[in-house]
């Protein structure tokens, strides 16, 4: 492949085209063009392509899965993606007896980067994972104050 070293790491970061570059090499460097060997993983049967040479466009042309990228994107802009951190803390805090309103505070403080964001605690908080922890505290706290 003939690339310049950013547009290989353009194509190595890339998790969206439907292709993982698992390794490449720089075999030769010109100026700021080199060429590379690359492997390339790929979901659809396009078969080996050993020998080939190809350059960043006619790369993108041949790898790149134009209807995953256009899910991925729609994807991304319908849900926010929660960090598995924020959630882990989340969790043990309402599993721990606290609010939901002392959990977003928690967050803000110790969370990831994310959780400066108000929409991000937000959706946090709506998540499968914190609301099921959170109707088993309720349901505890419910059978709990029948017994008294």
């Amino acid at each position: 492949m003939h690339a310049t070293l950013d547009e290989m790491d353009e194509l190595f970061n890339d998790t969206q085209s439907g292709f993982s570059i698992r390794y490449f090499e720089r075999t030769e460097l010109i100026g700021e063009n080199g060429t590379f060997k690359v492997v390339v993983r790929h979901g659809d049967d396009i078969g080996y392509q050993d020998g080939k040479v190809f350059d960043y466009k006619s790369f993108r042309e041949k790898f790149e899965d134009a209807e995953l990228k256009k899910l991925c994107n729609e994807v991304s802009e319908n849900k926010m993606t929660l960090l598995e951190t924020d959630l882990d803390i989340a969790k043990r805090g309402i599993e721990g007896g606290m609010s939901a309103k002392t959990v977003s505070e928690i967050l803000k403080i110790y969370g990831t980067y994310r959780c400066k964001d108000e929409k991000y605690i937000k959706e946090i908080l709506k998540s499968e994972k914190v609301r099921e922890s959170l109707k088993k505290f309720k349901d505890k706290q419910t059978s709990l104050n029948f017994g008294r």
